[in-house]
């Protein structure tokens, strides 16, 4: 069995997809920066911030979305 040097760092992959910027989101929701900010979207999700970056996990607006959907009968 080899053991790994010290020195050796680990290589991360990271998911492109992972992270949505706010304009991301906007397109995703079909809808302009203004009412991402005025939604209730906006103010439940988890933010990722990193320095002056925000930022949303793909995973949590998918899940928002899908929790939010409507019955398919008529009303």
């Amino acid at each position: 069995m080899a053991h790994s040097s010290s020195n050796e760092k680990a290589t991360v992959q990271i998911d492109h997809d992972l992270l949505l910027t706010r304009k991301e989101l906007a397109a995703l929701c079909h809808c302009g920066l203004s009412s991402i900010d005025a939604l209730e979207l906006y103010a439940s999700l988890p933010r990722v911030k990193l320095g002056r970056h925000t930022f949303f996990l793909k995973s949590d607006v998918m899940e928002f979305i899908l929790s939010h959907r409507v019955g398919g009968t008529y009303e």
